[in-house]
């Protein structure tokens, strides 16, 4: 049977978010006539009971994440003395903890999309989605193989980009569990697909404990 969880720390490396209360310690009211709607910062009985990261601390740490790089993305040599803006792709998620490889990139996803919604950020880069994806998009639009008209447009390739000035975000997640205790190590960095250098990395640091 799973006992409930108890978040006794959370400490986040370098940026204060200025969100009120951390995840696990905000609780929602009576959603009333809401049809349901919590606050997805606050913590529900539902969160509580999971043997899962905490989702409101997740949540959290994807803001943190995106505050941090629009904040430091123009003090980085390599991307802010590009000739062009570079190009950004999501990456790969490396999951090491009992928590659903879902919920991972679900912040991932909602990182990028903070990430496009500042102009700092916008500014010098670009963010596409994977090759893979779209050359099977542009062969679906374009008829593949059961259109001879369109059959030899380009084979279905989208445009490439220079890999030196190429980045993916990629994310790592990593968990100890001791008895009743369980600690989490999360990252998101960015490395350039040519050098593989990480040119930004942003840590978080979660425990929880079963009561």
């Amino acid at each position: 049977m799973r006992r409930a969880l108890r978040i006794t720390a959370l400490a986040a490396l370098g940026v204060g978010l200025g969100l009120g209360a951390l995840g696990g310690c905000t609780r929602n009211e009576s959603v009333g006539q809401s049809g349901g709607r919590i606050n997805p910062y606050a913590s529900t009985r539902a969160d509580e009971a999971s043997t899962a990261a905490s989702m409101p601390a997740m949540w959290e740490y994807s803001d943190q994440v995106a505050e941090a790089l629009a904040r430091r993305i123009g003090q980085i040599p390599e991307i802010s003395g590009a000739p062009t803006r570079v190009v950004v792709e999501l990456g790969s998620i490396e999951n090491e903890t009992n928590t659903p490889r879902s919920d991972f990139e679900l912040i991932q996803r909602r990182l990028r999309g903070r990430l496009l919604s500042s102009d700092i950020v916008n500014a010098n880069v670009r963010f596409v989605e994977s090759v893979a994806q779209m050359d099977a998009e542009a062969k679906r639009v374009r008829g593949g193989d059961t259109d001879p008209l369109q059959r030899d447009v380009s084979g279905g390739q989208t445009d490439r980009y220079d890999p030196s000035l190429t980045y993916v975000l990629r994310g790592g997640f990593f968990e100890s569990d001791r008895g009743d205790t369980r600690r989490y190590y999360f990252e998101f960095n960015l490395v350039n697909l040519q050098s593989r250098t990480i040119v930004f990395n942003e840590p978080f640091d979660l425990a929880q404990q079963r009561q």
